[in-house]
């Protein structure tokens, strides 16, 4: 993963009033072995494909923008599915009453980081990319939604990052300006989108043994307290001007 370049845009000069984190990658992730568990026994093809059957799927149509939508979305699905694999009514059945979020697990460092952001009296969003609707239903599922004011997934907002109205979306639904927002994101191109509208943002690779604040890439949500307190440290040499001779 590589990082994006970092420029004087990284750091503005306005005190922080958000935080914004991707969800995937970034706050949970999803459990393989959980789905490859549930849906191989049930289904005569691997988890790989029927992964490029969602995708394919996704791809071709508008996300739902309501959970009344998403409803119909995955039933289309599973209807698109059935046509393609032959299963009995009961494999049906347990495969249209699946839950996504059943298989999505919180990174440990993601509570104490909501956690503190929350503490510090900063608006909380999160913008994900992913198609469907329900990002905060899946958000309350792992325990991380009550500290999240805004929820705004490409689906329901009719913008995917890196257009810059993904981001300026996130931006009203907290009613922050973007040189307000610290940005958190596991894609590249997704922490360039959100330093070109002027946010402080910063990639997640959790591959990585070790924090490069310098170098806008982290290992994880552990360092938010470090990016917080050297963007204050450096607003207040901002507003300090240079030393007197």
């Amino acid at each position: 993963m590589s990082a994006p370049d970092v420029g004087s845009e990284v750091i503005a000069g306005r005190p922080v009033r958000a935080v914004i984190f991707d969800r995937d990658g970034v706050l949970v992730r999803f459990d393989l072995e959980f789905l490859r568990a549930f849906f191989e026994p049930l289904l005569p093809i691997p988890l790989s494909a029927l992964s490029n059957h969602w995708r394919t799927w996704c791809a071709q149509r508008r996300g739902p923008q309501t959970l009344d939508e998403e409803r119909a979305f995955w039933s289309g699905f599973w209807d698109m599915v059935f046509g393609v694999v032959e299963l009995d009514d009961d494999v049906r059945r347990r495969l249209r009453a699946f839950d996504y979020a059943t298989a999505l697990i919180p990174f440990s460092d993601a509570e104490p980081a909501l956690r503190l952001a929350h503490s510090m009296g900063l608006r909380v969003g999160v913008l994900s990319n992913f198609p469907l609707s329900s990002l905060e239903q899946s958000l309350e599922h792992v325990g991380l939604a009550r500290f999240i004011h805004a929820f705004c997934a490409s689906a329901a907002i009719g913008a995917s990052k890196p257009d810059p109205a993904s981001y300026m979306a996130v931006c009203r639904a907290l009613e922050v300006e973007p040189a307000e927002c610290v940005f958190f994101d596991d894609e590249a191109p997704c922490v360039a989108g959100a330093r070109a509208v002027g946010m402080n943002a910063f990639l997640i690779d959790r591959k990585r043994p070790d924090h490069a604040l310098s170098e806008g890439v982290l290992r994880g949500l552990d360092a938010l307290e470090a990016v917080l307190d050297r963007r204050s440290s450096e607003l207040e040499m901002v507003f300090a001007g240079p030393p007197r001779a």
